[in-house]
């Protein structure tokens, strides 16, 4: 071969050599560049959360590598219990079949509530309070309290929408909202197990921070908590771990211990029972019921004996000793 074709032969191989390094690279390149299907986290991807307050999402979204939205078919995988301090971790997962695209994940830190260490009432302190409101007399009952200066609690069933407008009222004359439930239906379907009776609890908080800018950190169970032994019974620890798991979650619970409207269902008898105590009321939490209107006729006549005994008025909140039934 002439040594001008062995140049040309030399230049030629030069030459696919260089050129399939090129390719290669260029390859190497663009499949480095080329855009890929990404999950971008709302707010931080590790954050903490009060225990007690319902968990809200902070939000995500998705695109595929073209950029078209997919959001709606992300998947989160995890959950917070919001009422349970722990650590708890969100994956949000976007795949096409066995194939992920694209994934994230969000580290969550729920942290018990500290309540404020509780503190003995005077010797004749009266609480009153109220269940199953807001309702047709709660403003009756507002009136009349403030009529007299007397500050009350008012333990709401947060779905009744109708007069969900009057929870802000409470709180702007002086009184303590408290959570009675969201849905007093049915017992059994709220003391079947923590996590209904949980859910029940933050979607009342839920409407009351709607409302009032805030949340509740009172707490009576529908029909006391001897009725609530059904859920109790739930806790390996009993009642001593569900009254725990309630204080993490930053409320207290309140029974009662005077109960004016059991014998007769009359203003009267309400009146009756109240002022013929077989001990002086040293802390009294007493029951009613804004809901029946028999017993908010008797408010007037309760408060002036009182007062007119010397016995003062207090609204509960999370600094008052916790009353349970025996």
């Amino acid at each position: 071969m002439s040594m001008r074709r062995r140049r040309h032969s030399s230049l030629i191989s030069l030459l696919l050599a260089l050129t399939l390094l090129l390719s290669v690279s260029a390859a190497a390149f663009g499949e480095e560049a080329a855009p890929k299907a990404q999950i971008e986290l709302k707010g931080e991807a590790e954050l903490n959360w009060v225990c007690g307050e319902p968990w809200h999402e902070p939000g995500f979204t998705a695109a595929d590598a073209e950029g078209k939205s997919r959001t709606a078919d992300v998947t989160v995988e995890g959950e917070v219990i919001p009422w349970r301090p722990g650590d708890y971790e969100l994956r949000y997962v976007l795949a096409e079949g066995d194939e992920v695209l694209a994934e994230a994940a969000r580290l969550v830190h729920v942290e018990a509530q500290i309540l404020p260490e509780t503190v003995q009432p005077p010797k004749g302190t009266i609480c009153l309070t109220f269940d199953d409101g807001p309702c047709a007399y709660t403003e009756e009952a507002l009136e009349v309290l403030g009529r007299y200066g007397v500050k009350a609690t008012f333990f709401i069933v947060a779905n009744q929408t109708k007069y969900l407008h009057l929870l802000p009222k409470i709180l702007e004359q002086g009184h303590t909202l408290g959570i009675h439930c969201y849905d007093h239906r049915s017992y059994e379907w709220l003391y079947k197990n923590e996590r209904n009776y949980f859910t029940d609890l933050m979607t009342a908080q839920e409407i009351v921070y709607q409302y009032t800018g805030q949340y509740a950190h009172v707490v009576r169970f529908p029909g006391g908590s001897r009725t609530a032994s059904f859920l109790a019974a739930t806790f390996p620890g009993g009642y001593e771990e569900m009254y725990r798991v309630m204080r993490d979650a930053g409320v207290r619970v309140y029974d009662w211990n005077v109960q004016p409207e059991s014998s007769t269902k009359t203003t009267e008898g309400t009146f009756i029972d109240f002022s013929n105590p077989k001990e002086p009321y040293e802390y009294a939490v007493v029951l009613q019921h804004d809901a029946r209107l028999f017993s908010v006729k008797a408010l007037e006549s309760m408060i002036e004996w009182a007062l007119g005994e010397g016995y003062t008025f207090a609204a509960l909140d999370e600094t008052y000793p916790e009353v349970h039934f025996e």
